[in-house]
């Protein structure tokens, strides 16, 4: 059964960044390449741009999922009703918690073209993580799709 207020996000790599990381590949494979004669002219083009979409479209393989009172992260997941409250991050806040003033056991799961994310505090005595930091566009909506969850978990009890 699948609760109200479902959210999922897919972290797919932005289309600008397809033909600026093919172009940066294909000036490296020219640069390997430097007019030699033979299998030096095709090979760094053979393999730098297929390793090159390969590795955009790994990028674009993870996702955020909240379902049946869990979210769902690359790599990991929690019950919703193990997190106590969720703050919105800015471009700025997300920098500083993730820098500075991060706390080593913190989990965070992002992407390098996310600038805004979520802090969610976790309250389990047994889970020696403090918080989560999830990169998301969309931050108000998954914390909203999360405190559905939780009313509806709540409901249920």
């Amino acid at each position: 059964m699948t609760s109200p207020a479902g959210y999922r996000e897919r972290w797919i790599v932005p289309l600008v960044w397809w033909p600026c990381a093919l172009g940066l590949a294909t000036l490296v494979a020219a640069e390997l390449h430097s007019g030699a004669p033979g299998v030096r002219a095709v090979l760094p083009y053979a393999v730098l741009l297929p390793l090159t979409a390969l590795l955009l479209a790994t990028g674009s393989r993870g996702s955020i999922t909240v379902a049946d009172g869990v979210l769902h992260v690359p790599g990991a997941r929690i019950p919703i009703a193990l997190l106590k409250d969720g703050v919105a991050l800015d471009r700025e806040s997300f920098r500083v918690q993730t820098g500075p003033m991060a706390d080593p056991r913190a989990y965070v799961v992002s992407r390098p073209w996310l600038h805004t994310a979520v802090r969610l505090t976790v309250d389990d005595p047994d889970d020696p993580t403090p918080y989560w930091v999830v990169g998301t566009r969309r931050p108000a909506d998954l914390l909203e799709a999360m405190r559905t969850q939780a009313r509806a978990g709540q409901a249920r009890e």
